[in-house]
């Protein structure tokens, strides 16, 4: 046994046993390699991630353990218990060998600096990339031989970060060049960014729909709800049981790497609740719908929820999630010859190891018209063959492994998509609060210990605003407000800064952290309470990559455009609630709502207590654009034609 034993982190406990002396990431392991005058190998993967799996068949190698063994310190990394730590080698890695991505294998010096890495690497040479064994002896070599040539050419995972003043340009122009490039990179065949490999990038969906509001130009929300469709239509999509895994291997959507991370689902639970509620689209309904069920079915523990669920069950990549002729036949009697046509059994492409992988095979019109129904009555057809499939899967496989860590960051983004959606949905609004209502103190994990990351508050502080806007309920403002306060750790200026002296601006694909607090940031300005224009500044360069940065884009051009503040005065006549959820429910690139009793005078500011003047007993709504508010709004229609005239 190694000194893996005692980690909480479920991708180092499965290599408790593993022959390899691992240590995790201390200051120990460390002193080790500066007094034994020894190299560092670290491995840096996650529980969910098939090829870390296989990387690990690398490490069994009786050549490698005694390689390593003697002549290396080997740390073992978590990127879901470190994303921070990650995010730096992964920097530091690209710089050097070009490559990215998980597994990532890091050569360090004692001192922290980064001379040599790259993704997998087999055991031996294998299809023209270098075997581990014949790497680990180079490396080596290099390490007693020429070890000047790693002094001078090693990166330092530790940024001294120059922190100067930003001077971005807040004006339209940048969103509109941004979009301009992320239309161009957008695959007009397939939906989605590129025309490889597939990642979901919710942003960009989001960004694109909101350009649409803003400018009046359809194009946008256009292709963001052909990419929302045919992610729904593929394989990444969980056709079963409902949810995304993370990536496909084509630009199709069809084949995935089979891991389901809750913090994709979160993210595309809040993509497709958006892209609903502006289009009304009933199958990004069915979307969404099947999303949340799986999210509370699959990875809801009682006190949080799970991490993810691995790819692999009983050794069969996507065993779990792909299906034979026989199976279908199995689960579905009489039913399944028209389902098997349904869900592409017929259409070239889509196997994983001798096995289908489901999707819809055509589109849903042409579908009702093969079943002789309504597209809803598709859809709740389609309902009863996915139950059906799911009783027969959760009968008889085995599920993959689940990481039952329940990390604050991913448990905040769930909790924000749960209870906003559940004004859709009518689920998950108390299972989302239950995590909100934790955040008294924000670790890296929501049962405590290590203190949290930047992304840690800054997904607390959206899911408390979020809780705000649902519920009405002034301790979550409350909560909102402290955890802002609590973030003013990061900032430099009006910069903030992680750990590693970057600032964590990317979305990779998921939202960054400063997206998040940029955000969270502008929601409380709308209510009264920060201001951020200085951030916003210092942290948008007209240099990024707008693929990486539309979740700060969308903010941005909410800024320049005006987010809406709408405030609900409850007279206690029953029909606040009414105007509320149309205030929820009703699609506004950016808006923070408000709903507050006439009791509350003592605990609103200035501008709300004005409101509260003159009321004649009747609830009413105001919708506040920049400095002008509307006249009151007393019926729940005139609250969604204003705030469409608004754009």
């Amino acid at each position: 046994m190694n000194k893996l034993a005692n980690s909480k982190s479920a991708f180092l406990r499965e290599s408790i046993n593993s022959p390899i002396n691992w240590y995790e990431w201390t200051e120990e392991a460390f002193e080790i390699a500066k007094n034994e005058n020894k190299p560092i190998i670290v491995d840096v993967g996650a529980s969910w991630c098939h090829w870390c799996h296989v990387m690990d068949k690398s490490y069994e190698d009786p050549d490698v353990v005694k390689i390593i063994n003697e002549n290396f310190i080997a740390i073992k990394v978590d990127r879901d218990e470190k994303p921070d730590l990650d995010k730096s080698l992964q920097n530091a890695v690209f710089a050097i060998s070009g490559e990215s991505g998980w597994p990532l294998t890091v050569f360090m010096t004692p001192d922290k600096k980064v001379f040599y890495g790259g993704t997998y690497f087999p055991p031996d040479d294998f299809y023209g990339r270098i075997g581990f064994k014949k790497l680990l002896r180079e490396i080596l070599n290099i390490w007693k031989n020429e070890r000047d040539k790693i002094n001078s050419s090693s990166i330092s995972i530790i940024r001294h970060f120059n922190i100067e003043e930003g001077n971005t340009k807040l004006d339209f122009d940048l969103i509109s060049s941004s979009y301009s490039a992320i239309v161009g990179a957008y695959d007009i065949e397939y939906g989605g960014i590129g025309n490889s490999m597939k990642f979901p990038h919710p942003k960009i969906d989001e960004f694109l729909l909101a350009y649409s509001a803003w400018t009046g130009d359809d194009l946008g929300k256009k292709l963001s709800l052909y990419t929302l469709k045919k992610m729904y239509y593929g394989g990444i999509f969980d056709q079963v049981g409902g949810g995304f895994h993370r990536y496909t291997v084509d630009r199709e959507w069809l084949v995935p790497h089979f891991e389901k991370l809750l913090i994709d689902n979160a993210e595309l639970i809040l993509d497709y609740f958006n892209e609903y509620i502006a289009l009304n689209d009933p199958e990004i309904l069915d979307a969404l719908d099947l999303s949340v069920d799986f999210v509370l079915r699959d990875l809801y523990l009682g006190e949080g929820f799970a991490n993810s669920i691995d790819a692999d069950s009983d050794g069969i990549e996507g065993g779990y999630y792909t299906w034979t002729e026989n199976e279908f036949d199995e689960a579905l009697g009489q039913k399944s010859k028209e389902a098997k046509k349904i869900f592409g059994f017929y259409q070239l492409g889509g196997e994983v190891e001798g096995r289908k992988v489901l999707r819809l095979a055509y589109d849903m019109r042409d579908i009702s018209k093969f079943l002789n129904l309504s597209i809803n009555e598709t859809i709740s057809f389609l309902r009863n063959i996915r139950d059906e499939l799911l009783k027969y899967r959760l009968n008889s496989r085995k599920m993959p492994n689940i990481d039952d860590n329940k990390y604050t960051y991913s448990n905040c983004r769930i909790a924000e998509s749960l209870v906003l959606s559940s004004m859709v949905s009518g689920k998950g609004l108390n299972e989302g609060l239950n995590i909100v209502n934790k955040l008294q103190k924000i670790s890296r994990r929501l049962e405590g210990g290590q203190d949290g990351l930047i992304e840690d508050y800054a997904s607390a502080l959206n899911a408390s605003i979020v809780a705000y806007e649902v519920t009405s309920q002034h301790k979550y403002l409350d909560m909102a407000i402290d955890i802002f306060n609590s973030l003013q750790k990061f900032r430099a200026n009006d910069i903030f800064i992680d750990s590693q002296g970057d600032i964590p601006k990317n979305d990779i694909p998921n939202e960054s952290a400063i997206s998040l607090l940029l955000k969270g940031m502008y929601k409380l300005e709308l209510m009264g309470y920060t201001n951020v224009s200085n951030t916003l500044k210092s942290s948008i360069s007209d240099s990024d990559d707008p693929s990486f940065t539309a979740g700060m884009l969308l903010t941005l051009g909410s800024y320049i455009k005006g987010g809406a503040h709408i405030i609900i005065i409850d007279e206690k006549d029953g029909n606040a609630n009414k105007l509320h959820k149309e205030a929820i429910l009703t699609y506004y690139p950016f808006k923070a709502v408000e709903k507050v009793s006439i009791d509350d005078k003592d605990y609103v500011n200035s501008l709300i207590r004005s409101m509260m003047r003159e009321s004649e007993g009747k609830s009413r709504a105001f919708i506040c654009i920049g400095n002008t508010c509307s006249l009151p709004i007393f019926e729940e229609k005139d609250v969604k034609r204003l705030l469409i005239t608004k754009l």
